[in-house]
């Protein structure tokens, strides 16, 4: 089990340097955009997509009873 926690550690690590090289950014640089930035905002849509569906969920309740 740890062997497999460090490949997929050591994957995630190498996709951050190739995105960073992408960008012309450091691995610091993509590191931090990603947990400061991407992170934040896919848990923002996220929790909208969940308000949503709740909205939807209870307009449907109410056109059946």
């Amino acid at each position: 089990m740890t062997q497999l926690g460090l490949t997929i550690y050591a994957a995630c690590v190498d996709f951050m340097l190739r995105a960073a090289a992408l960008a012309g950014a450091t691995y610091r640089d993509a590191n931090a955009f990603m947990f400061f930035v991407l992170w934040p905002a896919v848990t923002i849509a996220l929790l909208a997509v969940v308000a949503w569906q709740a909205v939807v969920l209870r307009r449907l309740r109410r056109r059946r009873v």
